[in-house]
């Protein structure tokens, strides 16, 4: 297993990047960069939404960084996981394997395997998809880990079927971690969900048991409390990432009104409200600037968003002050 791993981070946009390698470097301190297919993605299948990194050329920009502190990860690989028009099931794990593949040979560390969406075919196409990756490593001569299972936002574990979880998983070599249903929940740009303890404290028995450490997703928006919480009992890492494109969203608007380049950020805001991803995290009737606030992090690639963040650092240094933000920020979880 790889140790001392707590922070699964998304890794947002290439000024986030940043700044997670600036606070690693500062406090010491491991950080995965859990990857989405949507936003960094094999060149094979079109590229990610962050700086239209392909695997290759994200790998190689974390490389120049050279701390080995980063760990890069996949978070949700695997069938139906990408923002595209849905193929067939054999195709779906074929596009998989594609995306995988250059995973591990660009030196990504841990390997989630989510086939929540393959219904009945679950297991079946979870045993593929490793059999596929641990061939791969072994052509690649990588070492690689996994983590398993998906999350059912705001839900509380199923023992039934986390069972029939750790019953599969622990029969793969090189597990890590398997993700756990806590009722957890992020809308908007809020946590509305609620840890339950009960559930956690029976997830944590079984998985140690089977030599598994438990993994929580959703954890964006936590205060300290909340934290503390999920340390105390047993959790053992956790995933953060739209709350990371909020805190840069937010900053690149209140630096816009400070140095009144209102024309700009109402250009990127009418832009970034048309394209409607933030409709993936509406919870009840948010105003423009919330939904703004959600999904700006979508459109970071556009010259809109250039064009701004270009006249906002003549005036300031943008990348420093979002490093101080996103320091603040993670400070709260150690």
């Amino acid at each position: 297993m790889i140790k001392n791993t707590f922070l699964g981070l998304g890794p947002m946009s290439l000024e986030l990047i940043n700044s997670l390698d600036f606070f690693s470097r500062k406090y010491k301190k491991k950080l995965m960069l859990i990857c989405s297919r949507n936003q960094i993605e094999t060149k094979k299948l079109g590229n990610g939404y962050v700086n239209n990194f392909s695997t290759e050329s994200f790998a190689k920009f974390i490389r120049s960084k050279k701390n080995k502190n980063l760990i890069m990860c996949r978070d949700h690989g695997g069938p139906f996981k990408r923002d595209s028009i849905p193929k067939n099931l054999k195709t779906e794990i074929e596009n998989s394997k594609l995306s995988y593949e250059d995973d591990i040979k660009n030196n990504f560390k841990i390997i989630h395997i989510d086939t929540s969406a393959c219904g009945k075919m679950k297991y079946e196409v979870a045993k593929e998809l490793i059999n596929f990756c641990e061939n791969t490593a072994k052509i690649s001569n990588k070492k690689i880990y996994y983590e398993f299972g998906c999350e059912e936002h705001g839900v509380l574990t199923d023992f039934k079927k986390f069972n029939e979880d750790i019953k599969f998983y622990s029969q793969i070599k090189n597990r890590q971690y398997i993700v756990c249903q806590t009722g957890s929940l992020v809308k908007s740009i809020f946590q509305v969900g609620q840890f339950d303890i009960d559930t956690v404290k029976q997830m944590k028995i079984i998985a140690k048991n089977n030599g598994i450490l438990l993994k929580e997703h959703n954890c964006d928006y936590l205060n300290s409390q909340q934290i503390q919480l999920r340390k105390y009992y047993g959790i053992d890492a956790i995933n953060v990432a739209p709350e990371l494109g909020v805190i840069q969203t937010n900053l690149l608007y209140n630096l816009a009104k400070k140095f009144c380049f209102d024309k700009e950020i109402k250009k990127f805001i009418k832009i970034t409200l048309s394209k409607g991803k933030w409709k993936k995290w509406v919870y009840y009737k948010e105003n423009n600037l919330i939904k703004f606030f959600t999904s700006g992090h979508y459109y970071f690639c556009l010259d809109e968003y250039f064009e701004l963040k270009y006249k906002i650092s003549k005036k300031i240094n943008f990348q420093k002050v979002l490093n101080k933000d996103v320091e603040n920020n993670l400070l709260k979880y150690y």
